[in-house]
């Protein structure tokens, strides 16, 4: 099975979750090396650094439905700006919200 990563916030992580890049602290030391399968008293220490979110690997499962709810986004800033395509400021705006939301496909 292939692996994939995503940054998920702290309080999304769960015990047993495998870091998919190097965990750094502030000034660029290594708390954790990639790969590191997560335990509580990891989650909880990381929390201790002020670090918000991680980047973990995730099965084809979750990868799809990540990228399925990143789709949604996007699919609800067109509908936001349905009636305002062609007006400036809201025109950049969703410019900049679809450029956003784009590279968060990736």
């Amino acid at each position: 099975m292939s692996k994939h990563s995503h940054y998920l916030p702290l309080a999304n992580v769960t015990e047993g979750m495998m870091l998919a890049e190097d965990l750094l602290d502030k000034v660029g030391h290594i708390l954790l090396p990639a790969g590191t399968q997560l335990t509580a008293s990891m989650l909880q220490s990381i929390g201790h650094h002020h670090i918000l979110q991680l980047c973990v690997q995730m099965d084809d499962a979750d990868a799809l439905e990540v990228k399925k709810e990143q789709q949604e986004k996007l699919a609800r800033v067109e509908r936001l700006f349905r009636t305002q395509e062609n007006q400036e400021p809201a025109k950049t705006l969703k410019q900049y919200l679809v450029h956003y939301r784009e590279e968060q496909l990736q």
